[in-house]
Order: C-alpha cells, then structure tokens, then sequence
C-alpha cells in the first residue's frame, strides 16, 4: 500500500515537473499559433491565444506587445495600454512597444503620451517609418500640418508600399492648400494599390472636399465600376451629382445608398436636400425627420426641414427647428435670420428684432437682414429704427428697400 502511495507521488511529481519544463514551449507555441491569426486579421482568436501564452509564461515581453496589438485592433485601446505597459516594464528600450503604446494612446486621445511614446520610439530607431506616419497623423491633429507633413515625407521615403501615408499627406496638403501637391499624392496611390477601387474612392472623396465635383464624379464612378456595393461610394457620387445640378441622378444614388443601410442618416439628409431643391416639400420634410430620428442632433437636418416647413407655409414648425439648430450651435447665424422671417411673417415682431440683431451685429453688411428688421422695426413703431435700416440696405445694394425708404422716409431719403 504504502509502495503505492509512493509511486503515485513520484508519477504525480514527475508530471507536474514536465508541465513545468514544457510550459515555455507551450506558451511560444501559442504565441506563434497567435502570431498566424493575427496575420490573417483574425484578431478574436489570436486573442485567446496570446491570453494562454502570457498565462503559461507571464515574463515574456513580446507575448503583452502582442496581445496589446490585437487588442487595439478591436478597438479595446484602454485594455491594450495595459499590455503595453507590461511590455515596457519588462523590456523598457524596445522601438515596436513604443510605437503601438503611442498608436493606443492617439486613438484614446491623450495625445501628449501619445507624442512622448512617437519621439520615443524614433529615437530608438529613426529608421521606423510606422512612427513617422503615427507622429504625422498626430501632428495632423493638432492642426500642424507642415508638420504632419514633414513626418509623412520621411515616412514614404523609408516605405513607399505605405498607401495610407500617401492619403494622409494629401489631406495635410490640401489643408495648406497645396491640392496638386494633394493630388499626386492620390495618383500615386491609385498607381500602386492592389485595390484600385479604394484610392480611386479616396481621390474622389478629396475632390468633393476642394469642390471639383466632375473630377469626384469620374473617379467615384470608377471605384463603383470596379466594387460595387459601397453605400459611402453611393452616397458620394449622389454629393458630386448634386452640385452638378443633376438632382434626379443624386437622388438614384441616394435611394442606391439607403437601400444598402436604411439606417444611412447621411443619405436621407442628403435626398431630403435634393427634393427640397426639387420644391417637392412633403418628401424634403419627410426624409430630414428620418434623419433627425436617426440622428438627434442633425444640425443640418433640422435646418433643411426648417426651410422645407417655412416654404409649405408651417412657419411655427420652421421656428421650432431654427431653435433646435441654435441650441446645437449657438452661433448658426442663417438659423437666427430664418427664425426672424418665420416669427415676423406670424407678426411676431419683438422676437424677430432680437434674431435680427444677431445675425446683423455677426456680419454689418447683411443687406437683407437691415431690410427685415426695417419691417419689424416698423411694426413696433419704430420709425426712425426702420428708417435707419431701410437706408443701410440701399447703401448696401438691395433695392428692394428703395420703395420702403420712398414710402416711409422722405427726411431720410434726402440725407
């Protein structure tokens, strides 16, 4: 018995001792199992293969860098931190933890870690182009483009294959208005991309942004001929056409888009925009409320049903959407003048004569704003006001005034 009892220790013993020898190799074994499904984007599952490899061998740097990355992959940024920091603690000098601490950092927006992390990492290895496009991208953020710029330039000279660094430095280039600089940046993704259809996309989407609305037209076409099925291609091609006053054709682009996501908030905003210029107002209403339910604070959808009410006549539905817009944005300066028409149509003077002294104390050379807040000045009997303005608004060009300045204000007229 007791012989028994003995030898079952010392196989128990044994194996345990083997678990122990071979836990290294088990954990490298799951390590690089990870390392192929990461490879193939399968970042779920490496994951768990990275979690078993620190959790057999929990002193290896590379296993929380790992980890760390497919964690920032599934945009779990504040757990990939964690993972790198243990990284770093246990390998304090190594370029790559550096570069994926900050690229983590910049998604959470702490941007002053995100740099220290970038300059880190550069000045362990100035040959790493990956922390050059990051360091741009963040420069980008902080609205220093020549910056962002120069980062982009070293990163392309250190790795060309890099398409998105040459999508970024056109961004940067048109902020500083270099747009042929911008746009051969683009050409040269299209040049070098496996996948035409997304830098042919990219491109377009730039030129809707500089407003070379044939230019994003072809391209967008192009990128549609070559994948179909893209609501955002769908949607633009709808922009481009819309500013070429084709508004039958963006709207097709438009109906394309939502069909593929009935939830496209975007789309029906814009649809809602080309019925309004269509005078169709009951499907411009209908389409901006599915929008504003879609998305709360819309702005330009309570605006756009704001004109479309007030064109139909519901000038009480049209100040309540002025209001939202304002509430959104304080400083909306067309919601104020919008809101004084439709308040001084339903006689409501006091109210408009507030609007209009925003709008106008935002921009004196509002000639329009001059000429309706002279009605509503008239309307709370304020003559001399109204005459005041009147004559602002034919100093200013809008002859519409010259008849109310004629009718009401001969002194003034004289002056």
């Amino acid at each position: 018995m007791k012989r028994g009892i003995i030898i079952a220790i010392t196989l128990i013993a044994v194996v345990v001792a083997v678990y122990i020898m071979m836990r290294p190799r088990l954990a490298e074994k799951a390590y690089l199992e990870g390392n192929t499904l990461a490879d193939s984007s399968q970042f779920e599952q490496a994951l768990v293969q990275y979690t078993k490899a620190i959790n057999l061998n929990g002193k290896v740097s590379e296993y929380y860098n790992a980890r760390g990355f497919v964690q920032s992959a599934l945009n779990k940024d504040s757990l990939a931190l964690a993972d790198f920091n243990t990284a770093i603690e246990l390998k304090p000098n190594v370029d790559m933890f550096h570069l994926n601490r900050g690229k983590s950092f910049r998604k959470l927006k702490d941007y002053t870690n995100a740099f220290n992390d970038l300059n880190k990492a550069i000045t362990l290895n100035d040959t790493l182009a990956a922390a050059y496009y990051q360091r741009g991208l963040l420069k980008a953020t902080q609205m220093d483009f020549d910056g962002a710029v120069a980062d982009y330039n070293r990163s392309i000279e250190l790795d060309g294959s890099n398409l998105e660094a040459f999508y970024s430095r056109g961004e940067s280039r048109a902020h500083l208005n270099d747009f042929m600089g911008a746009i051969a940046d683009y050409d040269k993704m299209i040049e070098q991309a496996e996948n035409p259809a997304i830098a042919y996309k990219q491109r377009g989407t730039f030129k809707l942004k500089i407003q070379d609305y044939e230019g994003a037209e072809k391209d967008l076409e192009q990128s549609l001929a070559l994948a179909d099925n893209d609501k955002e291609v769908l949607f633009s091609i709808g922009q481009a056409k819309f500013n070429l006053s084709k508004v039958d054709e963006a709207i097709s682009f438009y109906n394309k888009a939502i069909k593929l996501d009935s939830k496209y908030d975007l789309a029906y905003g814009s649809r809602a925009g080309a019925y309004l210029k269509k005078n169709s107002f009951k499907l411009a209403i209908q389409d901006f409320t599915k929008a504003i339910e879609l998305n709360g604070s819309y702005q330009k959808a309570y605006y756009g049903r704001g004109i479309a009410k007030a064109l139909s006549g519901d000038y009480r539905g049209s100040i309540s959407d002025f209001s939202r817009v304002i509430e959104i944005d304080r400083e909306f300066a067309q919601a104020y003048y919008n809101r004084g028409v439709s308040n001084a149509i339903l006689g409501n003077h006091k109210e408009a004569l507030s609007d209009y002294d925003f709008i106008i104390a935002k921009d004196p050379r509002y000639a329009e704003a001059y000429y309706n807040r002279g009605i509503s000045r008239m309307n709370t009997q304020n003559e001399k006001g109204a005459c005041e303005d009147f004559k602002k608004a034919v100093d200013l060009g809008y002859k519409q005034a010259e008849p109310m300045l004629k009718m009401y204000c001969r002194n003034a007229e004289q002056q």
